[in-house]
């Protein structure tokens, strides 16, 4: 995926994944948007489940760093629970699901890279 397309000239303004997991119980769904911000003259994404930014000059840029800010946050996160199990954060449930995928690399395919 290229931020502008050489040919027509077009550029991806918004685009947005929705993951579902079908392997959990309950299935958890993940939510990936990435946005063209102009005035910045470049791409934020975020999920909205994990309430995790990332931020590039290019959409893959964006959506990479977005996969890194999940996983890093969801090894604190499910750190934090394990220490003092009477947290009750929302997203630990999505947080548990993408350190149980075993990798980063497993995390940027489920934003869409």
């Amino acid at each position: 995926m290229t931020q502008t397309d050489a040919l027509t000239g077009v550029i991806t303004v918004e685009q947005r994944i929705v993951r579902k997991v079908l392997t959990t119980d309950p299935p958890l769904t993940f939510t990936i948007t990435v946005e063209y911000v102009p005035e910045d003259n470049g791409f934020g994404a975020w999920c909205e489940e994990m309430e995790a930014a990332g931020w590039g000059e290019t959409l893959e840029e964006a959506l990479n760093e977005l996969a890194e800010e999940m996983w890093d946050f969801a090894e604190v996160l499910v750190e934090d629970h394990d220490n003092d199990p009477t947290l009750r954060d929302p997203r630990i449930i999505h947080a548990r699901y993408l350190l149980s995928l075993g990798s980063l690399e497993k995390v940027k395919r489920l934003v869409g890279l």
